[in-house]
Protein backbone atom coordinates (compact mmCIF):
# COMPACT_ATOMS: atom_id res chain seq x y z
CA UNK A 1 0.00 0.00 0.00
CA UNK A 2 1.26 3.50 -1.53
CA UNK A 3 2.43 5.80 1.77
CA UNK A 4 0.20 8.76 1.74
CA UNK A 5 0.19 12.00 -0.26
CA UNK A 6 1.93 14.59 2.30
CA UNK A 7 2.15 18.55 1.98
CA UNK A 8 4.06 21.13 3.21
CA UNK A 9 2.65 24.10 3.90
CA UNK A 10 4.96 27.12 4.16
CA UNK A 11 3.45 30.77 4.51
CA UNK A 12 5.64 33.94 4.53
CA UNK A 13 5.08 36.60 7.16
CA UNK A 14 2.77 38.93 5.84
CA UNK A 15 0.42 41.27 7.67
CA UNK A 16 -2.22 39.88 9.64
CA UNK A 17 -3.09 35.83 9.13
CA UNK A 18 -3.82 36.26 5.26
CA UNK A 19 -1.05 33.97 3.83
CA UNK A 20 -1.72 31.16 6.75
CA UNK A 21 -5.25 31.09 6.34
CA UNK A 22 -5.16 30.57 2.50
CA UNK A 23 -3.34 27.35 2.83
CA UNK A 24 -5.55 26.38 5.29
CA UNK A 25 -8.40 26.64 2.83
CA UNK A 26 -6.55 24.52 0.62
CA UNK A 27 -5.77 22.02 2.97
CA UNK A 28 -9.05 21.49 3.93
CA UNK A 29 -9.80 20.56 1.15
CA UNK A 30 -7.30 17.97 0.18
CA UNK A 31 -8.73 14.39 0.76
CA UNK A 32 -8.81 13.25 4.37
CA UNK A 33 -5.38 10.65 3.95
CA UNK A 34 -3.57 13.15 3.07
CA UNK A 35 -0.73 14.62 5.48
CA UNK A 36 -0.52 18.38 6.13
CA UNK A 37 2.39 19.70 7.90
CA UNK A 38 3.07 23.68 7.88
CA UNK A 39 5.72 26.01 8.75
CA UNK A 40 4.80 29.45 9.14
CA UNK A 41 6.68 32.50 9.92
CA UNK A 42 3.95 33.73 11.05
CA UNK A 43 2.90 34.07 15.22
CA UNK A 44 -0.38 33.18 14.91
CA UNK A 45 0.55 29.51 13.38
CA UNK A 46 -1.06 27.59 16.62
CA UNK A 47 -4.50 28.66 15.30
CA UNK A 48 -4.04 25.78 12.85
CA UNK A 49 -3.58 22.73 15.43
CA UNK A 50 -7.59 22.95 15.24
CA UNK A 51 -7.47 21.64 11.80
CA UNK A 52 -5.60 18.54 13.05
CA UNK A 53 -2.44 20.28 11.03
CA UNK A 54 0.98 19.53 12.55
CA UNK A 55 2.89 22.84 12.52
CA UNK A 56 6.39 24.42 13.51
CA UNK A 57 6.93 28.07 13.83
CA UNK A 58 10.29 29.60 12.43
CA UNK A 59 10.70 33.58 13.33
CA UNK A 60 10.78 35.88 10.48
CA UNK A 61 13.97 37.99 10.01
CA UNK A 62 12.57 40.79 11.37
CA UNK A 63 11.33 38.83 14.65
CA UNK A 64 14.53 36.56 14.93
CA UNK A 65 16.93 40.03 15.03
CA UNK A 66 18.99 38.39 12.72
CA UNK A 67 21.14 39.85 9.76
CA UNK A 68 19.26 39.30 6.62
CA UNK A 69 22.24 36.87 5.34
CA UNK A 70 22.40 35.09 8.66
CA UNK A 71 18.19 34.76 8.32
CA UNK A 72 18.87 33.51 4.56
CA UNK A 73 20.86 30.59 5.54
CA UNK A 74 19.19 30.00 8.64
CA UNK A 75 15.86 29.85 6.42
CA UNK A 76 17.44 27.17 3.69
CA UNK A 77 19.10 24.99 6.63
CA UNK A 78 15.88 24.83 8.44
CA UNK A 79 13.42 23.89 5.00
CA UNK A 80 15.93 21.55 3.72
CA UNK A 81 15.78 19.79 7.52
CA UNK A 82 12.14 19.75 7.23
CA UNK A 83 12.12 18.43 3.92
CA UNK A 84 14.40 15.39 4.82
CA UNK A 85 12.35 14.95 7.71
CA UNK A 86 8.73 15.70 6.87
CA UNK A 87 9.90 14.13 3.15
CA UNK A 88 6.73 15.99 1.20
CA UNK A 89 5.56 14.98 -1.82
CA UNK A 90 4.90 18.65 -2.59
CA UNK A 91 5.89 22.00 -1.07
CA UNK A 92 3.69 24.86 -0.92
CA UNK A 93 4.68 28.72 -0.60
CA UNK A 94 2.16 31.48 -0.17
CA UNK A 95 4.09 34.83 -0.36
CA UNK A 96 4.88 37.24 -3.23
CA UNK A 97 8.49 37.51 -2.15
CA UNK A 98 9.55 33.95 -2.33
CA UNK A 99 12.57 33.83 -0.04
CA UNK A 100 15.91 32.86 -0.92
CA UNK A 101 17.06 29.72 -0.21
CA UNK A 102 14.26 28.16 -0.80
CA UNK A 103 15.54 27.39 -4.00
CA UNK A 104 18.63 25.91 -2.57
CA UNK A 105 16.74 23.80 -0.62
CA UNK A 106 14.26 22.33 -2.72
CA UNK A 107 17.46 21.39 -4.98
CA UNK A 108 19.06 19.42 -2.14
CA UNK A 109 15.25 17.19 -2.53
CA UNK A 110 14.58 16.37 -5.69
CA UNK A 111 11.80 13.92 -4.47
CA UNK A 112 9.76 17.15 -3.46
CA UNK A 113 7.77 19.04 -6.00
CA UNK A 114 6.81 22.76 -5.66
CA UNK A 115 3.97 25.17 -6.00
CA UNK A 116 4.59 28.54 -5.46
CA UNK A 117 0.86 30.19 -4.46
CA UNK A 118 1.04 34.16 -4.95
CA UNK A 119 -1.96 36.31 -5.28
CA UNK A 120 -2.25 39.11 -7.64
CA UNK A 121 -3.22 42.92 -7.34
CA UNK A 122 0.10 44.25 -6.88
CA UNK A 123 0.93 47.85 -6.87
CA UNK A 124 1.74 48.83 -10.90
CA UNK A 125 5.59 48.90 -11.19
CA UNK A 126 6.40 46.87 -8.03
CA UNK A 127 8.11 43.50 -7.46
CA UNK A 128 8.62 42.38 -11.06
CA UNK A 129 12.09 40.70 -10.52
CA UNK A 130 10.13 38.07 -8.15
CA UNK A 131 8.72 36.35 -11.17
CA UNK A 132 11.32 35.31 -12.41
CA UNK A 133 11.65 32.93 -9.23
CA UNK A 134 8.74 31.23 -10.90
CA UNK A 135 11.24 28.84 -12.31
CA UNK A 136 12.45 27.57 -8.70
CA UNK A 137 8.58 25.95 -8.58
CA UNK A 138 6.52 23.40 -10.97
CA UNK A 139 3.26 25.60 -10.60
CA UNK A 140 2.78 29.08 -10.23
CA UNK A 141 -1.30 28.95 -8.43
CA UNK A 142 -3.13 32.30 -8.35
CA UNK A 143 -6.56 32.71 -6.23
CA UNK A 144 -7.61 35.32 -8.47
CA UNK A 145 -9.95 38.18 -7.09
CA UNK A 146 -12.84 39.13 -7.39
CA UNK A 147 -11.63 43.22 -8.79
CA UNK A 148 -9.33 40.91 -11.45
CA UNK A 149 -10.64 43.95 -13.95
CA UNK A 150 -8.95 46.65 -12.17
CA UNK A 151 -5.57 44.65 -11.79
CA UNK A 152 -2.52 46.36 -13.48
CA UNK A 153 0.13 45.12 -11.82
CA UNK A 154 3.25 42.51 -13.07
CA UNK A 155 1.27 39.27 -12.45
CA UNK A 156 -1.43 39.88 -15.05
CA UNK A 157 1.08 38.96 -18.33
CA UNK A 158 2.54 36.29 -16.07
CA UNK A 159 1.56 32.43 -16.60
CA UNK A 160 -0.34 31.06 -13.90
CA UNK A 161 -2.81 28.24 -12.89
CA UNK A 162 -5.58 30.90 -11.76
CA UNK A 163 -8.52 29.48 -9.72
CA UNK A 164 -11.57 31.53 -8.58
CA UNK A 165 -11.23 33.40 -5.67
CA UNK A 166 -9.90 31.70 -2.54
CA UNK A 167 -11.41 31.75 1.03
CA UNK A 168 -11.61 29.33 4.18
CA UNK A 169 -15.16 28.96 4.45
CA UNK A 170 -18.16 28.48 1.99
CA UNK A 171 -20.88 30.27 2.80
CA UNK A 172 -23.01 27.03 4.27
CA UNK A 173 -20.77 27.05 7.16
CA UNK A 174 -21.49 29.77 8.45
CA UNK A 175 -23.18 30.27 11.73
CA UNK A 176 -26.86 31.88 12.33
CA UNK A 177 -27.56 35.05 13.94
CA UNK A 178 -28.16 33.69 17.03
CA UNK A 179 -25.80 31.55 17.39
CA UNK A 180 -22.67 33.65 16.29
CA UNK A 181 -23.83 36.84 18.29
CA UNK A 182 -23.57 33.75 21.48
CA UNK A 183 -20.55 32.65 20.57
CA UNK A 184 -18.87 36.30 20.28
CA UNK A 185 -20.29 36.98 23.39
CA UNK A 186 -22.52 40.44 21.61
CA UNK A 187 -25.99 41.60 21.95
CA UNK A 188 -29.02 39.58 21.36
CA UNK A 189 -30.54 42.74 19.30
CA UNK A 190 -29.50 45.80 17.82
CA UNK A 191 -27.06 46.54 14.82
CA UNK A 192 -23.69 45.69 15.21
CA UNK A 193 -21.05 46.73 12.98
CA UNK A 194 -17.38 44.89 12.51
CA UNK A 195 -14.78 47.56 12.28
CA UNK A 196 -11.40 46.07 11.29
CA UNK A 197 -9.09 49.09 9.89
CA UNK A 198 -5.64 48.19 11.85
CA UNK A 199 -4.24 49.71 15.05
CA UNK A 200 -5.90 53.15 15.88
CA UNK A 201 -7.19 55.41 18.44
CA UNK A 202 -11.02 54.49 18.68
CA UNK A 203 -11.71 58.29 20.30
CA UNK A 204 -10.06 60.11 18.36
CA UNK A 205 -12.39 61.17 15.16
CA UNK A 206 -9.09 62.17 13.45
CA UNK A 207 -7.83 58.72 13.67
CA UNK A 208 -9.78 56.28 10.80
CA UNK A 209 -11.01 54.18 13.62
CA UNK A 210 -12.34 56.70 15.29
CA UNK A 211 -13.90 58.42 12.73
CA UNK A 212 -15.81 55.24 11.86
CA UNK A 213 -17.30 54.75 15.08
CA UNK A 214 -18.14 57.91 16.13
CA UNK A 215 -20.09 58.17 12.80
CA UNK A 216 -21.61 54.35 13.55
CA UNK A 217 -22.49 55.35 17.11
CA UNK A 218 -24.47 58.34 15.46
CA UNK A 219 -26.28 56.13 13.42
CA UNK A 220 -27.69 54.45 17.03
CA UNK A 221 -25.23 50.97 15.39
CA UNK A 222 -22.96 48.93 18.16
CA UNK A 223 -19.25 48.45 17.49
CA UNK A 224 -16.96 45.79 16.94
CA UNK A 225 -13.23 45.69 16.94
CA UNK A 226 -10.87 42.78 16.50
CA UNK A 227 -7.72 44.47 18.38
CA UNK A 228 -7.47 44.68 22.32
CA UNK A 229 -5.30 47.32 21.94
CA UNK A 230 -8.72 49.41 20.37
CA UNK A 231 -11.25 47.66 22.82
CA UNK A 232 -8.92 48.80 26.00
CA UNK A 233 -8.93 52.22 25.12
CA UNK A 234 -12.61 52.85 24.47
CA UNK A 235 -14.79 54.75 26.90
CA UNK A 236 -16.57 52.70 29.30
CA UNK A 237 -20.12 52.58 28.36
CA UNK A 238 -19.13 53.53 24.76
CA UNK A 239 -20.42 50.21 23.46
CA UNK A 240 -17.33 49.03 21.88
CA UNK A 241 -16.90 45.05 21.94
CA UNK A 242 -14.39 43.00 21.57
CA UNK A 243 -14.35 40.01 19.25
CA UNK A 244 -11.89 37.52 19.19
CA UNK A 245 -12.23 34.28 16.97
CA UNK A 246 -10.62 32.18 13.99
CA UNK A 247 -11.94 32.11 11.68
CA UNK A 248 -13.93 34.99 12.37
CA UNK A 249 -16.08 35.14 9.04
CA UNK A 250 -17.22 32.09 10.09
CA UNK A 251 -19.45 34.15 12.72
CA UNK A 252 -20.51 37.29 10.15
CA UNK A 253 -24.05 37.02 10.57
CA UNK A 254 -23.47 38.55 13.86
CA UNK A 255 -22.97 41.37 11.57
CA UNK A 256 -24.95 44.23 10.55
CA UNK A 257 -22.71 46.26 8.58
CA UNK A 258 -18.30 46.26 8.08
CA UNK A 259 -16.21 48.87 7.72
CA UNK A 260 -13.10 47.42 6.75
CA UNK A 261 -9.62 47.36 4.72
CA UNK A 262 -9.29 45.78 1.35
CA UNK A 263 -7.05 43.14 1.84
CA UNK A 264 -7.58 40.04 -0.22
CA UNK A 265 -9.43 37.99 2.86
CA UNK A 266 -11.39 40.82 3.63
CA UNK A 267 -12.59 41.94 1.01
CA UNK A 268 -13.41 38.34 -0.79
CA UNK A 269 -15.27 37.03 2.81
CA UNK A 270 -17.19 40.12 3.50
CA UNK A 271 -18.46 40.41 0.28
CA UNK A 272 -18.90 36.34 -0.81
CA UNK A 273 -20.50 36.32 3.25
CA UNK A 274 -23.05 39.18 2.40
CA UNK A 275 -22.26 41.51 4.88
CA UNK A 276 -22.88 45.19 3.67
CA UNK A 277 -19.68 47.25 3.85
CA UNK A 278 -17.60 50.26 3.33
CA UNK A 279 -14.45 49.48 2.11
CA UNK A 280 -11.49 52.02 3.56
CA UNK A 281 -8.37 50.72 1.50
CA UNK A 282 -4.86 50.87 3.38
CA UNK A 283 -2.66 52.40 0.87
CA UNK A 284 0.42 52.22 3.33
CA UNK A 285 0.94 48.68 1.99
CA UNK A 286 3.83 47.71 0.34
CA UNK A 287 2.57 45.77 -2.59
CA UNK A 288 -1.58 45.12 -1.67
CA UNK A 289 -3.34 47.50 -4.23
CA UNK A 290 -6.06 48.08 -2.20
CA UNK A 291 -7.67 51.35 -3.51
CA UNK A 292 -7.60 49.27 -6.70
CA UNK A 293 -9.60 46.63 -4.94
CA UNK A 294 -12.10 48.66 -3.22
CA UNK A 295 -12.71 51.04 -6.32
CA UNK A 296 -13.54 47.88 -7.88
CA UNK A 297 -16.27 46.69 -5.57
CA UNK A 298 -17.57 50.58 -6.00
CA UNK A 299 -17.66 50.58 -9.52
CA UNK A 300 -19.53 47.05 -9.46
CA UNK A 301 -21.70 48.74 -6.87
CA UNK A 302 -21.05 45.84 -4.46
CA UNK A 303 -20.20 48.08 -1.39
CA UNK A 304 -19.04 51.60 -0.86
CA UNK A 305 -15.34 52.55 -0.59
CA UNK A 306 -13.53 55.74 0.86
CA UNK A 307 -10.06 57.12 1.10
CA UNK A 308 -10.33 57.89 3.94
CA UNK A 309 -13.28 58.39 6.74
CA UNK A 310 -11.42 61.66 8.48
CA UNK A 311 -12.58 64.21 6.32
CA UNK A 312 -15.89 64.74 7.52
CA UNK A 313 -17.97 61.97 5.56
CA UNK A 314 -18.13 59.22 7.53
CA UNK A 315 -21.67 60.29 8.83
CA UNK A 316 -23.06 60.38 5.41
CA UNK A 317 -21.33 57.12 4.25
CA UNK A 318 -22.54 55.07 7.10
CA UNK A 319 -25.93 56.61 6.25
CA UNK A 320 -25.65 55.22 2.49
CA UNK A 321 -24.04 52.13 3.94
CA UNK A 322 -27.62 51.44 5.92
CA UNK A 323 -29.71 52.60 3.11
CA UNK A 324 -28.15 50.62 0.02
CA UNK A 325 -25.44 48.42 1.95
CA UNK A 326 -28.10 45.58 2.13
CA UNK A 327 -28.92 45.86 -2.26
CA UNK A 328 -25.39 45.90 -2.57
CA UNK A 329 -24.23 42.87 -0.64
CA UNK A 330 -27.08 41.36 -2.41
CA UNK A 331 -25.51 41.84 -5.89
CA UNK A 332 -21.61 40.93 -4.56
CA UNK A 333 -23.11 37.55 -3.24
CA UNK A 334 -25.13 37.28 -6.90
CA UNK A 335 -21.74 38.00 -9.15
CA UNK A 336 -19.57 35.92 -6.98
CA UNK A 337 -18.04 32.51 -9.21
CA UNK A 338 -17.65 30.77 -6.23
CA UNK A 339 -15.00 29.65 -3.81
CA UNK A 340 -11.84 28.56 -5.88
CA UNK A 341 -10.05 26.86 -2.72
CA UNK A 342 -11.19 23.13 -4.22
CA UNK A 343 -9.55 23.90 -7.43
CA UNK A 344 -6.40 24.57 -6.10
CA UNK A 345 -6.67 21.58 -4.04
CA UNK A 346 -6.76 19.56 -6.54
CA UNK A 347 -3.97 21.90 -8.20
CA UNK A 348 -1.76 20.49 -5.42
CA UNK A 349 -2.29 16.91 -5.84
CA UNK A 350 -1.77 17.22 -9.43
CA UNK A 351 1.93 18.65 -8.41
CA UNK A 352 2.19 16.28 -6.23
CA UNK A 353 1.70 13.43 -8.16
CA UNK A 354 5.05 14.21 -10.24
CA UNK A 355 7.60 12.13 -10.86
CA UNK A 356 10.48 13.80 -9.26
CA UNK A 357 12.93 16.34 -10.97
CA UNK A 358 15.40 14.47 -13.12
CA UNK A 359 13.35 11.14 -13.14
CA UNK A 360 13.22 10.13 -16.48
CA UNK A 361 9.75 8.92 -17.74
CA UNK A 362 9.22 6.68 -21.04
Amino acid sequence: MPDPTTVLLVSSNGAGMGHLTRLLAYGRRLPADVRRHVLSLSQAVPAVAADGVTWEYLPSQGASGLRPASWRALFADRVAEILDRVDPDVLVFDGTHPYAGLDVALASHPRTRAVWSRRGMWKPGRNAPQLEKSAWFDSVLEPTDLAAPADTGETVRAEAVRVRPVTLLDPDELSDRATARRALGLPEDGPLALVSLGAGNINDTDDEVGAAAAALREHGIGVCVTAPSIAERAYAGSGVHLVRHFPLSQHFAAFDYAVVAAGYNSFHETLRFGVPALFVPNDATSLDDQVARAGHAADRGWALSARTLTDGRAPDLVGRLVEQGPGMAALAQADDPGNGAADAAAELLRVAALPARGTVTA
